[in-house]
This record gives C-alpha cells, sequence and structure tokens, in this order.
C-alpha cells in the first residue's frame, strides 16, 4: 500500500457501480481510493448481460432516475474515451398468458406517458419481429426499443482507465473488515491492507452491503440469490434481431426439489455471434459463486423450447454470482442517517443503466451534501422497505397453477 493512505473518498466496491462512481469523484479533483476486495468485476457485475434496460424499472419513483442515466450513454464512449460497445436494442418479452399482459398494461401505460416506448405484440406478429422464436402456446409479447446492449467489461474499464489516468488509486485484494467511525462521522475503514483514512465513504458493495452494516449495527434489508448465464461458440446460421426476455419464472428441476432453479428466458446476440443466455436463480442468503449442476440445464431447457435452432449450439461457459434486490424494488443510494460521510449506492435493480448517474449523485453528495439532479428522497437508506409492484409470476414445474407473485 503507498505510505500516503489518507483520501478525500474511499469507495468499496468495483463493480460498475462501484468504477462510475470513482471516475466522477476523482473527475471532480477528490483524492480517491477505490477498494474492491477480490478483483475488479469479481461479484455480479464480472457475471453481468450488459443489458442497459429501461423497461423493467420500478415504477413509483425510479423513472426519473433511470430515464436520465440512459440517456448519458449516448455520449459515455466519447467522454471516457473508450469504447464498450453500447448499440440501441430492442427487447421482446413473451407472455405466456392473458394475466401477465393485464399486468403489463398499467406498466405500459405508465412507461409510455414517460416517454419509454413499451406496447402489446399479438402472437402473429411475434414472429414478424424475431423469425426464429417458436411462438406456440404464447399469448403474445411485449416490445420496448428504448433498451441498449453492451460490453460490460469494457464498460468497468473504460470508467477505471479514465479515472486511473486522473489520480485514482486502485487497491484490488483489498477486504473492509472495520469502519474508524469518531462521534458520529466516519474517519476511514480498516482493511486486510492496513488503514484507510478519508472523510467520506461510499459503499458501492452490492451483495456485500448487508454484511457491513452489521459491523456498524446498520440492518440495511438486501436480499441475495445466485444467478447463473452461459454463453454458446459463434452461430453463424441464426440472426436474434432483438434481446429475448420472458415474463415467467419457472421453476425447474433436474433430479429432484434440491436441484431446482426458477429460470427465465433472457437471450442476446452479441456481435461477433455468441449467444448469452440467462438465467436460472437460486433464492437464499448465500455469496456463493459455485454454479449449480442444474442451473446450465434448466437455461438450455427454457432457451431451445422458444429458440428451437440454438438446441445444438455448443456451450463454451457457465457461471454464476451473488445479485440483490430489496423488496420495494428501488436501491438504497443516499447518505446514511446518523454517521455523517457515510453514503450507499447499492442494489440498484440494473446497475449498468443506473451507473453513470449513480456516480454524479454521489460525488453531488460528497462534494455539496445535497443532490439536485433527481429527487433520491424515496432511496434512503433508512427508508421503510415495503412491497413493489408485480414484476414476474412465478410458475412451479410441479404444478398448473401461476403460483406466486415475486
Amino acid at each position: 500500500m503507498s505510505r500516503d493512505s489518507s483520501f478525500d473518498v474511499v469507495v468499496v466496491g468495483g463493480g460498475v457501480i462501484g468504477c462510475s462512481v470513482a471516475y466522477h469523484l476523482s473527475a471532480a479533483g477528490l483524492r480517491t481510493a477505490l477498494l474492491e476486495r477480490g478483483q475488479v468485476g469479481a461479484g455480479a457485475s464480472g457475471a453481468n448481460f450488459g443489458m442497459v434496460q429501461t423497461n423493467d424499472v420500478e415504477m413509483n419513483h425510479s423513472i426519473p432516475m433511470v430515464k436520465a442515466s440512459y440517456a448519458r450513454f449516448d455520449h459515455l464512449e466519447e467522454e471516457l474515451g473508450m469504447p464498450f460497445g453500447f448499440r440501441r436494442a430492442a427487447m421482446l418479452r413473451l407472455l405466456f398468458s392473458e394475466e401477465q399482459w393485464k399486468l403489463s398494461e398499467e406498466r405500459a401505460r405508465i412507461l409510455s406517458r414517460n416517454g419509454i416506448p413499451y406496447e402489446f405484440v399479438p402472437p402473429e406478429r411475434i414472429r414478424e419481429i424475431e423469425p426464429i422464436v417458436d411462438p406456440q402456446g404464447l399469448f403474445g409479447a411485449t416490445y420496448s426499443s428504448y433498451q441498449g446492449q453492451l460490453n460490460p467489461f469494457h464498460l468497468l474499464w473504460a470508467y477505471l482507465r479514465r479515472a486511473i489516468s486522473m489520480g485514482l488509486s486502485l487497491y484490488t485484494c483489498t477486504e473492509v473488515t472495520g469502519f474508524q467511525i469518531e462521534h458520529g462521522r466516519m474517519r476511514g475503514v480498516d482493511t486486510t491492507r492496513g488503514r484507510f483514512s478519508a472523510g467520506a465513504v461510499v459503499l458501492a458493495t452490492a451483495a456485500w452491503t448487508r454484511r457491513l452494516g452489521e459491523m456498524i449495527g446498520q440492518d440495511w434489508s438486501i436480499h441475495t440469490f445466485r444467478a447463473s448465464c452461459m454463453a454458446t461458440e459463434p452461430v453463424y446460421n441464426t440472426k436474434l434481431n432483438t434481446i429475448l426476455t420472458s415474463a415467467d419464472h419457472v421453476e425447474m428441476d433436474v433430479t429432484g426439489k434440491e436441484d431446482a432453479e426458477l429460470t427465465v428466458l433472457a437471450v442476446t446476440q452479441l456481435p461477433d455471434n455468441r449467444f448469452l443466455i440467462a438465467q436460472a436463480n437460486r433464492p437464499g442468503e448465500v455469496l456463493s459463486t459455485m454454479i449449480s449442476h442444474a442451473a446450465p440445464k434448466t437455461m438450455a431447457i427454457m432457451a431451445g423450447r422458444y429458440l428451437p435452432s440454438l438446441r445444438t449450439a455448443r456451450l463454451l461457459r457457465a457461471w454464476a454470482a451473488p445479485t440483490t434486490f430489496t423488496d420495494d424494488g428501488r436501491p438504497l443510494l443516499g447518505p446514511v442517517k446518523g454517521i455523517d460521510g457515510l453514503i450507499l449506492a447499492a442494489s440498484y435493480r440494473s446497475g449498468v443503466v443506473h451507473s453513470p448517474l449513480a456516480g454524479q449523485i454521489v460525488t453531488q453528495l460528497v462534494t455539496s451534501g445535497r443532490c439536485d439532479l433527481i429527487d433520491i428522497s424515496a432511496f434512503a437508506p433508512e427508508r421503510k422497505i415495503g412491497q413493489a409492484e408485480t414484476i414476474y409470476m412465478v410458475k412451479s414445474s410441479h404444478s398448473d397453477s401461476d403460483g406466486k407473485a415475486s
């Protein structure tokens, strides 16, 4: 570690949110250190699908935030001085029942009214948009053009490379073991590489946020689950026009209930013709990156059902990472009440699309003590967290019923 371990700000967490925060703080002229317990992108950001999505947004408070952040991508590659493969791409979300469309109708009205196009597509039009999709048994789909795709690894390093050129100090394999708080004021953090002193500490720590909070008597209501994805070899005879997703999380097992995965269809095709296929979820408050043996098979079953031409595609690899959610679908974003100088930027519903604005917001909070970009009061870490609106239905493979809301 550098002999001088005193900084204006210490950012904890080397994912896409933390890297953006570190970049914006460095650009503001603040002496900033970024600490990561493993390697950059070793958590959920390293397992990211790279979707820049606006349609899967918490409806009551988050639309202004996601729109403002999405707009930054128009010029972000130029700003950072490094391409990260951003392209606009529509999203087609498959619906399995009239009930699912009824659940989507209010979302469609609100999103469209706020400038995020979202429309219903009847079954006969699905193959006009995606000729390789088998529409048998589908009620229809929703179509949203205000989305995007990028390389999440390149985005991480675009933020970091620019920040390092402006003085950012990056420390990997550096785990926080404690906090230095004096008279209600943050003074720094203790780590496996010594103490880092700072007047402000930012936690952009996703699945690890709850554990860090427990060190200082905080009970932040963040839940974790293990999400799995996989990638194919290039497939040259198949062209996917959109990002394809499904409305259902289906509980699928391989050899028994102990193998059950909540599997939802999410497929995109990269410029080199590889396909990314997701997502199998294992609920549970765990931080493991071990993929289950069942996950690749359940994802392959879902993808092969609606994209028959992928049934013979060979897999290159599969991976998993712990990711997070809050019950109300909103991040924990803002100062921590009772500890001056501690700021959270954690548990975003979709970290990639929110990353540019997250960096701006945190920098404003550090430099001026307020945020005038958007109203962030609904994201306060100390808020009482209720239940979000229904987004998906979980359908059990052991039952013909629709199951419960997720």
